[in-house]
């Protein structure tokens, strides 16, 4: 329904069989500019117990609110939501309840300052 609607933000699928690793690709839009980044995650051992640490490599120390390795800090805000809803939670809820705020909080900032641009913006740059 939402891909139908190009209300989709974000496509992952398992990268082993096992169903352990997971990637794909999320998107936020900032001033009507499609902005697309790598995401991945690992199931932890203790899951449900624990969330995924999601991954966005490409973002790797641009922002504060990152861990090594271009985990997003998800600590403060989301790791108290989930401790309160395991087992109840899920991947799709990491990502809606996690991922999403931070991209909506993180991502303008990071444009704004010049951190990350545009791919068209990348491109033109370039060619120049």
């Amino acid at each position: 329904m939402n891909k139908s609607n190009d209300n989709d933000w974000f496509g992952i699928s398992a990268a082993n069989p096992e169903g352990t690793r997971w990637t794909g690709k999320c998107w936020y839009v900032h001033n009507l500019l499609k902005y697309e980044f790598d995401l991945q995650f690992d199931i932890p051992v203790t899951y449900p117990a624990t969330a995924p640490e999601l991954e966005l490599p490409e973002l790797d120390g641009k922002t504060q609110k990152m861990y090594r390795g271009g985990k997003i800090c998800l600590t403060v805000h989301f790791k108290p939501l989930w401790a309160k809803n395991c087992p109840r939670f899920g991947i799709a809820h990491a990502l809606c309840l996690g991922l999403a705020p931070w991209l909506a909080a993180e991502i303008p900032i990071l444009v704004d300052s010049g951190m990350i641009k545009h791919k068209d913006d990348a491109a033109t740059s370039n060619e120049s």
